[in-house]
């Protein structure tokens, strides 16, 4: 859970990062600095979307959570290794167990 803790500071502070360097470049008249701050906007957003099958698989306690992070590192990309790998972060075992 240490990991997570760091992802989330990290993740706040380029955030914040984000949203100080808009409010300049809006009202500075200073267009290259909010350019600067939308392209890490959507850095941030698309990055996000793209590793939530892994953030998915470690929040869940998935068994396969080096899988997941492989497919989706080296595929999530493309849309079925993305889906395949959501796929497996959600994949529950308990509920193979035969009755």
């Amino acid at each position: 859970m240490k990991i997570l803790t760091m992802a989330r500071k990290l993740f706040f502070t380029v955030l914040a990062a984000a949203l100080a360097l808009w409010a300049y470049g809006a009202y500075s008249g200073e267009p290259q600095w909010q350019q600067w701050a939308m392209y890490l906007g959507n850095a941030l957003a698309l990055g996000g979307a793209y590793l939530v099958p892994t953030l998915t698989a470690a929040l869940v306690g998935s068994p396969r959570l080096k899988l997941v992070a492989a497919l989706n590192v080296l595929g999530g990309w493309l849309i079925l290794p993305w889906i395949a790998a959501m796929m497996l972060a959600l994949k529950r075992d308990d509920l193979a167990s035969g009755s």
